[in-house]
């Protein structure tokens, strides 16, 4: 179910582990995950929870003088079934637009719907109105897509920066392959390497086309990532992306924008890979001996000369 969550409601249900984890419950509550969702600090959810006065600092103090300490030690963090309730409803929620994509305001309205649950207890302790919260977080969800969907009244200007929604079907699909790949590695960053890796198995993908084109192959790739990187410990359940992989997509949209295109498909983040000078990816190639030129070219040359369908 996670493989459609965002990298920032992963982060808060990450956090509401560490909250859970403090005070010693062995599964993630609804309280836990509003505390996550405030934690997590730059969200919609957080925005919204900030603007009507929820403190974290108070939020936790609250928990602990209502529902105690859990005295339970363990390292594995699950959710409690209201907790899974929870990312059932917010996947409905988010189902109604496209690309199908959770966000931390889909989880919050999900936690808000749950009028029984912790989360909305610990709010009304902290003398939040659960009312006045949804409206401050569809306020503020308006605001967010407004950069996104601009109004037909308006001119048509393009987000400046890298946003999850913006990626094509395909695409989404890689960055999910990704994590699932940093899990096999027992890895607890996603790395440059995955996506190339990723961008490999894709096969129908546009970038995979081009880097088979080059001389790259999947399962060599594959060796070599595993011979170089190593296995790790795996300590966190659901891997986050590392700074090189945030500057990709970053780059990749700016790669978008520059050919005037809406979407991110795999061929914007295969440049995007190209634009950095460090990372997991470039030294793979770079042992294999790509040449990165000759792969930028193709890729530059076929946005030229296909239709938007065929960018993968």
């Amino acid at each position: 179910m996670l493989e459609y969550f965002s990298a920032r409601a992963i982060e808060a249900i990450q956090l509401a582990q560490e909250e859970a984890r403090r005070l010693e419950f062995s599964q993630i509550n609804s309280a836990h995950l509003v505390l996550g969702l405030s934690a997590e600090g730059n969200g919609v959810a957080a925005r919204a929870l900030r603007a009507v006065g929820f403190d974290l600092r108070r939020g936790r103090a609250t928990a602990e003088r209502r529902w105690g300490r859990g005295y339970e030690r363990t390292e594995t963090i699950i959710p409690a079934p209201e907790a899974k309730e929870i990312f059932e409803a917010a996947m409905a929620i988010a189902e109604q637009t496209a690309p199908l994509l959770v966000d931390t305001q889909d989880l919050l309205r999900a936690i808000l719907a749950q009028l029984q649950g912790r989360g909305v207890e610990l709010l009304l302790e902290a003398g939040i109105s659960p009312e006045e919260l949804l409206r401050q977080l569809m306020s503020e969800r308006n605001q967010d897509l407004a950069g996104l969907v601009p109004a037909c009244t308006e001119p048509v200007t393009p987000p400046k920066h890298f946003h999850p929604r913006l990626l094509s079907s395909l695409a989404g699909q890689v960055l999910e392959k990704a994590k699932e790949l940093t899990r096999e590695f027992g890895h607890s960053i996603v790395g440059t390497e995955q996506v190339l890796i990723s961008l490999l198995t894709m096969e129908d993908g546009t970038a995979s086309r081009i880097l088979r084109q080059n001389g790259l192959n999947r399962l060599e790739v594959e060796a070599i990532a595993h011979r170089v990187i190593g296995r790790g410990s795996g300590c966190l359940a659901i891997p986050v992306n590392s700074r090189w992989v945030n500057k990709t997509l970053e780059g990749a949209w700016q790669t978008a924008r520059r050919f005037g295109h809406e979407q991110i498909g795999t061929l914007h983040l295969l440049l995007g890979l190209l634009q950095l000078d460090a990372g997991g990816a470039l030294h793979l190639m770079d042992l294999l001996k790509v040449n990165l030129s000759a792969i930028q070219l193709d890729a530059e040359q076929y946005f030229a000369e296909s239709s938007p369908r065929a960018w993968g």
